[in-house]
């Protein structure tokens, strides 16, 4: 059955016609089929993986880590009872400073100030800890622009633009975190921090990385888009004693290698002792790692932040 009008579909699923509608143009979460006249028509599937999707944003993931992925596992995530890609805690600022910071951004985006913009992230930086900056500013507001994205009071450039200008701003929190403040280097865990061949999703491991260093890890950071061969060879060039790999979900077409395929080639090429610590939404089965070695996979920054600082 594929005759439910968007009116309807709004009702069923508590989602509103604009979210809906932003959700297909941005990340095709469902292709309704149209009418004669160009309405659109959904399934019952489609009202039922709208449904989730909508439960698990509510829930605190982001739609656009979970929008790729199937019914199958939408249905297995609604089950587990494991924390979601950020929680709550992560995403609320709870201080006068980081929500004045969080609202000018918001203002300024709208009006494409983008000078206003980056005067408060510099501001920012020196009134907050790196840390604070990743939890109670950076996170929650990637989170509003993208609700705001959805219900059409951004659009894709606005957002577009700030993620160019936070990446600016978070690499130079990176840089100023020199790891050889810390601990002596030949006494430092060594951690190298990528994403596979093909995924170009940078911000989490970005955090990563940050985190990495406000922990005292000696810390080398290789941006996204890493092949496994040359990825391996700067595991045994560096001594690395853990790779922290993002995988995001990439829809198939795009996907260069599967994340499960990607990790099997690096299992073979990595010595044992090397730990493999990855998080994002990608597929990948539980024995995908089968040589023995230490794999852990994190659904949050907040959990990696919490093995880091137990594992220095």
């Amino acid at each position: 059955m594929q005759n439910i009008n968007i009116k309807a579909v709004s009702k069923m699923t508590g989602i509103n016609e604009n979210t809906i509608r932003a959700w297909e143009r941005r990340y095709s979460v469902v292709e309704p089929e149209r009418s004669d006249d160009g309405r659109r028509l959904y399934s019952r599937k489609d009202v039922e993986k709208l449904s989730l999707l909508w439960k698990l944003v509510q829930k605190g993931h982001l739609i656009g880590q979970i929008a790729t992925l199937s019914l199958v596992q939408l249905k297995k995530m609604d089950g587990e009872h494991g924390t979601p890609s950020h929680t709550a805690r992560e995403l609320a600022p709870n201080s006068a400073k980081e929500q004045v910071h969080l609202e000018t951004i918001i203002s300024s985006l709208k009006k494409f100030d983008l000078d206003a913009i980056h005067h408060s992230l510099q501001k920012a930086r020196f009134e907050l800890s790196p840390r604070d900056i990743i939890t109670r500013l950076v996170l929650p507001l990637l989170k509003e622009v993208g609700n705001q994205v959805m219900d059409s009071k951004l659009n894709i450039s606005q957002e577009h633009l700030l993620s160019s200008l936070l990446r600016d701003h978070l690499g130079n929190v990176y840089q100023s975190l020199s790891p050889y403040e810390y601990k002596t280097k030949s006494l430092q865990t060594r951690v190298i921090i990528t994403t596979r061949e093909g995924d170009l999703h940078e911000f989490s491991i970005l955090l990563a990385a940050i985190l990495c260093r406000i922990h005292g890890y000696e810390t080398y950071y290789l941006g996204p888009n890493m092949p496994m061969s040359d990825l391996a060879h700067a595991c045994e060039q560096f001594k690395i004693n853990f790779v922290i790999l993002g995988l995001a979900a990439l829809p198939p077409e795009k996907e260069f290698v599967t994340a499960a395929s990607y990790l099997k080639q690096l299992d073979q090429a990595v010595p044992k002792k090397t730990q493999f610590l990855c998080g994002g939404m990608a597929n990948v089965p539980e024995n995908v790692i089968s040589s023995g070695r230490k794999y852990l996979f994190f659904s949050s920054i907040d959990e990696l932040d919490t093995f880091l600082a137990q594992n220095k």
